[in-house]
């Protein structure tokens, strides 16, 4: 694979897991159904690997991008997983998932299926590029540049819904703990 064609494939990874982000979005607002504060954190996880691969589009491919993508992948699959664990025994009365089930699947089951995803998607990278000069900097193509903007629009947003939800304090189940 060329190394254009690497790059559109780090911009498509970027897309995919914004997709995943702005399903959340559809989920939050079109069900109603308010993000727990675990589901904030895997959130913030999957805006962690965007940053890493959105590393990749501004200054060229780094082991220490895919480095970030993978440690993001990795601690936000540990709130996922624990998330799982938490609702495979309930509290006796409690019902044994949280949320809207999306093709069979839990948002948070899916999260790690993303995490996964992310981190075997680097590990491939890692073995697909040539690491580039330090202090090169690249001129991402159009399509890259608008890709980077919408996830940037994305990361804004989700800013925005979480500071709605908690304020500037810690985020409990129905708001602000108080």
């Amino acid at each position: 694979m060329n190394r254009n064609g690497l790059y559109l494939a780090n911009s498509a990874a970027m897309l995919i897991v914004s997709s995943v982000l702005m399903g959340a979005f559809i989920v939050q607002y079109g069900f109603n159904e308010e993000p727990c504060p675990l589901c904030l954190l895997q959130r913030m996880g999957m805006l962690g690997v965007i940053f890493g691969l959105s590393l990749n589009t501004w200054f060229g491919f780094r082991k220490e991008h895919f480095a970030l993508v993978i440690l993001a992948a990795l601690i936000s699959a540990i709130f996922s997983i624990r998330q799982i664990l938490l609702h495979i025994c309930p509290v006796p009365g409690e019902p044994t998932g949280y949320g809207t089930v999306v093709m069979g699947m839990h948002l948070y089951s899916w999260a790690v299926v993303i995490y996964g995803a992310s981190m075997l998607g680097s590990v491939v990278f890692l073995f697909l590029f040539n690491e580039e000069k330090k202090n090169t900097k690249r001129t991402p193509l159009t399509v890259e540049k608008i890709i980077f903007y919408l996830v940037l629009l994305l990361a804004f947003a989700n800013m925005i819904a979480a500071f709605f939800e908690c304020h500037l304090g810690p985020c409990c189940e129905n708001g602000p703990c108080t």
